[in-house]
């Protein structure tokens, strides 16, 4: 029952970054469902947050239309990638978490840029990297940051449970 309840909400969360959160700024755009996934590796499971974060990946590149596969083959490495080190890091303090989402919003960030340049009509190289490596990061920070301190007693009875 919690898996599916956390599965709504990663379908909740693809319906408000695709039909909302993309449509507020033309320059950035918060990656919520980065977020969601990064949260729900860190206090979940390792299998049912692979499973999760690998069927949420795949709903939102079928609802927002991206490349079948990319999300959710990126997801799921973001989600081993923490179960690799979550037992090096205090994952109930807000700034290790901030710094998690910030290193891993480069890495996406410029991931998703250079897929964009190949298959999408390419933005210039410069505005590309700078989003991907300053922009698109620091405004995800600072989203995880608040989302974070609005839910860690909800993901931390999420660990428990």
């Amino acid at each position: 029952m919690k898996n599916f309840i956390l599965f709504l909400i990663g379908i909740l969360v693809i319906f408000i970054e695709t039909f909302f959160t993309n449509y507020i700024s033309v320059y950035v755009s918060v990656n919520l469902l980065l977020i969601y996934c990064i949260f729900i590796s860190l206090y979940l499971d390792k299998s049912s947050a692979l499973i999760l974060v690998g069927i949420v990946g795949l709903m939102s590149d079928l609802i927002s239309g991206g490349i079948t596969g990319l999300t959710p083959l990126l997801f799921l490495v973001i989600s081993y990638f923490i179960f690799n080190i979550e037992k090096s890091i205090f994952k109930d303090n807000r700034l290790i978490v901030s710094l998690l989402v910030f290193v891993i919003s480069i890495v996406y960030s410029i991931i998703n840029a250079v897929v964009s340049a190949i298959f999408f009509v390419p933005t210039p190289l410069v505005v590309a990297f700078f989003k991907a490596i300053f922009l698109i990061p620091i405004v995800n920070t600072m989203i995880a940051f608040i989302l974070f301190t609005l839910f860690q007693d909800k993901l931390i009875n999420l660990r428990e449970e």
